[in-house]
């Protein structure tokens, strides 16, 4: 993967994403909408090739992947 086609703001997104569990309390917490929130999530799981977070009912979980990136990601 190459680093510099990383969009940094999805790192961002995917901070808030995995401290709230849910895509319109991190959405909010970051000053995005939403959709743009759902839609940085599609984007990180596309470059990631990895769901990420999914769906229960508890919120979104992350999974293996998301929770090993989790450190990384806020160290960054």
């Amino acid at each position: 993967m190459n680093i510099s086609a990383i969009d940094l703001n999805l790192l961002v997104a995917f901070d808030a994403l995995f401290s709230e569990r849910n895509v319109t309390r991190a959405a909010r917490r970051v000053g995005l909408s939403q959709p743009a929130m759902s839609n940085a999530l599609s984007r990180l799981r596309a470059l990631l090739d990895d769901e990420l977070f999914v769906r229960s009912g508890r919120g979104m979980e992350p999974t293996a992947r998301a929770q090993s990136l989790a450190l990384p990601v806020r160290e960054a």
